[in-house]
């Protein structure tokens, strides 16, 4: 081959050169460039020529150039690899890599600066796409950590690798104490060999598993919780690790033990005044006359289901947050007579202790009536047969109080906090005392929503008193 052919294949090798070349004064004018750096940038020759490469520069660079790279180009004779950013003739910046040699004269003089230049939008996307997913696995691993719910990672065979906060709080194991235990043995539900192969042959299979049941907490305690089992593979697909995710589901629990209590008590409460109205009826009919006590007893019992039903609404709309009062100024101590007057039974007698004065309240009349009802209903309901129900009304400069005192079988301690949880009963009156367990959660959601508050004294085997404190409007005279 020619040197002539040599010659042009070496200049269109560099012309054409899957990089850039450049040459360039110490002061950084060009003095020669090939194609592939003028295709990069957009520019012609002659807009280049004369000019100096760190005028191509984003300001940045151009600072950094002048104040960095080339003393250090002069001091070590060579640099590779620094980022720099190209100004496009389009306005386009193209991120490159750039290595350089300082040519030097016989004499030591600096002649010429001889660079190659990398396009690095590949890596630079590379680069950024590397860092979000890094800020992702931060921010995942941060979420994991201090996540409520328990998430733990596991080995095959069970041994805990990782476990977070939320675990530490559910099991009361530290992580340093909980890695290297057997995930198994913190779900009993697995101990059985049989249990545990059958759901190592579903992760294996890639399948999540599901399900609710028992932890076993640090101190030995069974924990009610759901349990989700994610499997991890290798690279051949082989089941490497299992993920655990654990939420405390006691809550849940008890609101199901709850409900199922209610449908069952709301059944029988409903059914015995129904029975109670249906065999009234059938009576009349064999007789075919009816009497005063037989119709007295079925409006009785269709005003005891018509209350069982209106708590039941009442206690859908405060759950829904759709209970209002509408208020207007109501003379406390008429109210309290006049649903005391109703109330008056046989069985026991309601005394009334009432100031001389007017009570002036804020109040929602048809509520208010709803609340002191369910008060003195439930006085006498407790109150062994014959004994007094007291009712006394009294008040402040700012306040005014309605109390009913029983002499029934009292509060334990430990169970008033709960009195006005819905659907509670105490369980030593279940047994003879009739109700769905909503008549004091209703009575204090009424009178919360007076702005007012309810609180208990009792003494087991004394009896209780009950007292509603509403904010008093004092009428001048």
């Amino acid at each position: 081959m020619s040197d002539d052919l040599i010659r042009e294949s070496l200049e269109e090798l560099y012309q054409d050169a899957p990089c850039g070349y450049i040459f360039t004064r110490p002061d950084g004018t060009f003095v020669r460039f090939n194609r592939t750096f003028l295709q990069w940038t957009g520019y012609d020759a002659d807009h280049v020529t004369g000019k100096r490469f760190q005028d191509l520069l984003t300001i940045p660079g151009r600072i950094f150039y002048e104040n960095q790279y080339v003393p250090l180009l002069h001091m070590q004779g060579a640099v590779t690899e620094i980022s720099f950013d190209l100004r496009c003739s389009d306005g386009r910046r193209l991120p490159v890599l750039v290595n350089s040699t300082m040519r030097r004269s016989n004499a030591g003089q600096s002649t010429i600066i001889a660079s190659t230049i990398f396009d690095a939008s590949e890596r630079e996307r590379y680069e950024h796409e590397l860092r979000a997913a890094r800020e992702r696995a931060e921010q995942l691993a941060a979420i994991v950590t201090s996540a409520s719910d328990a998430i733990v990672r596991a080995r095959i065979d069970g041994t805990i690798e990782t476990w977070n906060k939320g675990a530490e709080a559910l099991f009361g194991y530290s992580a340093r104490d909980a890695t290297g235990l057997s995930l198994w043995q913190v779900i009993p539900v697995f101990q059985h060999d049989a249990d545990r192969e059958s759901v190592v042959r579903e992760l294996q299979s890639g399948r999540p598993v599901y399900l609710d049941g028992q932890g076993q907490s640090a101190d030995e305690r069974l924990i009610d919780i759901s349990i989700g089992l994610m499997p991890h593979a290798g690279l051949l697909g082989e089941l490497v690790a299992v993920s655990a995710i654990m939420r405390d589901i006691s809550q849940r629990r008890e609101l199901e033990r709850l409900q199922q209590e209610f449908i069952a008590m709301t059944s029988h409460e409903l059914r015995h005044p129904l029975t109670n109205i249906k065999g009234q009826a059938q009576m009349m009919r064999r007789r075919e006359r009816y009497s005063e006590q037989a119709i007295d007893s079925i409006v009785d019992q269709v005003d005891h289901l018509n209350r069982l039903i209106d708590d039941l609404l009442l206690a859908s709309l405060i759950e829904a947050d759709r209970f209002s009062v509408h208020l207007e100024s109501i003379n406390l101590t008429t109210t309290v007579r006049r649903i005391t007057e109703q109330m008056q039974t046989g069985e026991h007698a309601i005394h009334l202790e009432l100031p001389t004065d007017e009570v002036i309240v804020r109040g929602d009349e048809k509520r208010l009536d709803q609340a002191l009802a369910n008060l003195i209903s439930n006085g006498a309901k407790y109150a062994p047969l014959g004994k007094d129900v007291v009712v006394r009304v009294w008040a402040t400069a700012d306040e005014a109080s309605v109390s009913v005192i029983d002499q029934g079988i009292g509060i334990p301690p430990e169970r008033i906090p709960k009195l006005f949880t819905r659907f509670y009963r105490a369980e030593e009156s279940a047994s003879f005392a009739q109700g769905l367990g909503l008549g004091l959660y209703i009575t204090d959601q009424i009178v919360r929503a007076h702005g007012g508050s309810i609180s208990v004294q009792s003494d087991v085997g004394v009896g209780s008193s009950f007292t509603i404190a509403l904010p008093r409007v004092v009428t001048s005279r």
